[in-house]
């Protein structure tokens, strides 16, 4: 599983189902109010109050904002990204080098060269450094049952970062997930990952 996924659950923060759904009820009671308050100072307005709304325009704008920026900060806990988690460190550093067909692996500071197509890491959490040096490429990382455990996109000029806790020893795969060509299909390498 992704090390985001095992150090930060929605209970770890306070924000069990019941708050969300709390916090979400709300949410659509305020959006029902207002589309009310809009509808019924709309429906038949007087000669003198036509404009009334316009003139209001900037409350209505502030209470929206209000609300918006209420909503996304009690969510902004369970944000999965890895930097926020500092005190994770990596076992096993892996430079990645997509090009059209295969994948480039091998252990930091091999950038490019020391390629293997079926590397030996041990368990652990993993830090996957990736770019492409050709066209832009789908990092997928696999079980052996086929099931994605996690991906980031490959692309030129760019370094992109995963990371991943593997918890059990076997094999997993490495395939391209974006469509890079005729040969895209035989886009796989093999991560054995020993106890």
């Amino acid at each position: 599983m992704p090390i985001w996924a095992a150090s930060i659950l929605p209970g770890d923060l306070g924000f069990g189902p019941e708050f969300l759904g709390i916090v979400f009820l709300i949410f659509v009671l305020i959006v029902i109010a207002g589309l009310s308050l809009v509808f019924w100072s709309n429906k038949h307005p007087s000669e003198s109050h036509r404009y009334a709304m316009a003139k209001r325009e900037w409350v209505y704008t502030l209470v929206f904002l209000v609300v918006v920026l209420a909503f996304a900060s009690s969510t902004l806990g369970l944000l999965p990204y890895p930097y926020a988690h500092p005190g994770v460190t990596p076992n096993v550093v892996i430079d990645v080098r997509a090009q059209q067909f295969q994948w480039c692996l091998a252990y930091y500071p091999s950038w490019g060269t020391n390629c293997q197509s079926d590397i030996k890491i041990p368990l652990g959490t993993v830090l996957f450094n990736t770019s492409s040096i050709d066209v832009t490429h789908g990092f997928g990382l696999y079980s052996s049952s086929g099931q994605l455990l996690d991906q980031v996109q490959v692309m030129p000029g760019y370094y992109n970062n995963i990371i991943y806790q593997f918890t059990t020893p076997g094999t997993y795969y490495v395939r391209c997930l974006e469509f890079c060509g005729y040969g895209h299909f035989g886009m796989v390498s093999q991560i054995n990952v020993t106890g």
